[in-house]
């Protein structure tokens, strides 16, 4: 009999001579572990087994591994219920990476760089492939200072489904369904993406199997992405630009949905904040011929393009964010008190979008000398939120810059593409 390791081997041996049209035959299930308990880690825990006709062992990798349910479910749009299967749960990463085919991190962006060290001693990269579920960033150039240039990554640059957890460990529900959403990938081919990772995302929508996956030339796409990154930081100071360190209460009170009262104030800086990184994108693309920048559009013709049918205001882009019934749900981040709300310094809508989307944005544009002051005035005004220095008078060096991932002084600019990182 041969040994499961040679099999294997030569399973991969096979893949690699003939090329990207051989897929990899697999006698043993595919092992995947899911990094962390949020909305997108549960749908993926109740998705991933069924989808590939049970031959895929689904693991969870979480602080919290008591919440979770042998049999989870995902409620579909359409009504129907999928129920996963988890085979394995534990908060200890040598238990569960070692054996991993893939590993996904689910949780926040701020916590990458903790989760990814975490997982460095116990990988395997010649045999794991380990991604993000949503990538923010410089996420790639952590990967490649953690886990070596060798490592097989890839970053989704969207989450495949709007989604939210109904009952922790249990429940989870999709409410919305993309058609397609975009990857890049490191050391690993376009035929692993559809073979291996497209049918784990999938959820049956009029007949078809979506959303698809399509493969992005490089990380721009990512790094310049017109999301989150600006979005929140413009919203967020929107609804607290008149907090003074006390409670806010009656008129002053900020709305609990997050974007639905987007004022024309808050519109404007978005727009500033767009434009930023607009020019940001073309001064990089004149610098290194990056070909992930032609697919960076700007935010107003972002939102076009994947909600038109759901945007009620098109007028201004302050209208278009508050009129879009995909993002009618969110609610707003606050602390509560006996005398109003207060900010909510440590949530994933402040920590995420400054530290790993602004900072790192205004490290590039440093190298490019290209304008940065609506990004900075955000920075400022975040940081002396969460209590953080980030700035320093006008200059990326503050004392907390070495919790982010930015873009070094002597590091190539092409780095922050990924070509001169990817096979």
């Amino acid at each position: 009999h041969v040994a499961p390791q040679q099999r294997r081997l030569g399973h991969v041996v096979a893949h690699v001579l003939a090329g990207e049209q051989c897929v990899e035959r697999r006698e043993e299930p595919l092992v995947v572990t899911i990094v962390g308990s949020g909305n997108s880690g549960h749908v993926c825990a109740a998705l991933f087994e069924a989808n590939t006709s049970d031959k895929t062992r689904i693991q969870i990798l979480t602080r919290r591994p008591h919440i979770w349910t042998e049999r989870p479910i995902v409620r579909l749009p359409d009504g129907s219920i999928q129920r996963g299967r988890v085979h394995k749960v534990s908060s200890d990463p040598k238990e569960l990476v070692p054996g991993s085919d893939i590993v996904i991190w689910t949780g926040p962006v701020h916590a990458t760089k903790v989760v990814f060290s975490r997982l460095r001693p116990h990988l395997d990269v010649h045999r794991t492939a380990v991604g993000t579920i949503f990538a923010q960033g410089l996420v790639h150039v952590l990967a490649q200072r953690e886990f070596g240039p060798n490592a097989r990554f890839f970053a989704l640059r969207n989450i495949p489904w709007l989604c939210r957890t109904a009952k922790l460990g249990e429940e989870s529900e999709i409410v919305g369904i993309k058609k397609s959403i975009s990857v890049v990938t490191v050391n690993l081919t376009s035929a692993w993406v559809k073979s291996q990772l497209e049918p784990l995302f999938a959820v049956t929508n009029m007949g078809r199997r979506e959303p698809t996956i399509d493969v992005l030339p490089d990380f721009c796409p990512i790094v310049f992405n017109p999301a989150n990154q600006i979005i929140h930081p413009a919203t967020y100071w929107g609804l607290f630009r008149h907090w003074q360190g006390q409670p806010l209460s009656g008129p002053d009170e900020p709305s609990e949905w997050l974007y639905t009262n987007m004022d024309e104030a808050a519109g404007k800086v978005l727009a500033e904040l767009d434009d930023e990184l607009q020019q940001l994108k073309d001064a990089y693309f004149a610098a290194t011929g990056a070909e992930g920048c032609r697919c960076v559009v700007p935010l107003r013709e972002r939102l076009l393009d994947q909600y038109s049918d759901q945007i009620g205001d098109t007028s201004t882009l302050a209208r278009m964010i508050s009129t879009n019934r995909a993002y009618s749900m969110a609610r707003t981040p606050f602390i509560r008190t006996d005398c109003g709300v207060m900010p909510d310094p440590e949530h994933r809508v402040v920590v995420d979008d400054i530290g790993w989307g602004l900072c790192m944005l205004v490290s590039v544009a440093q190298r490019l000398q290209t304008p940065t002051s609506t990004m900075r005035d955000m920075i400022e005004w975040h940081q002396n939120l969460m209590g953080k220095e980030y700035l320093r008078n006008g200059r990326l060096c503050g004392r907390d810059c070495e919790e982010l991932v930015l873009l070094r002084p002597d590091d190539p600019l092409e780095l922050v593409a990924g070509l001169s990182s990817r096979s």
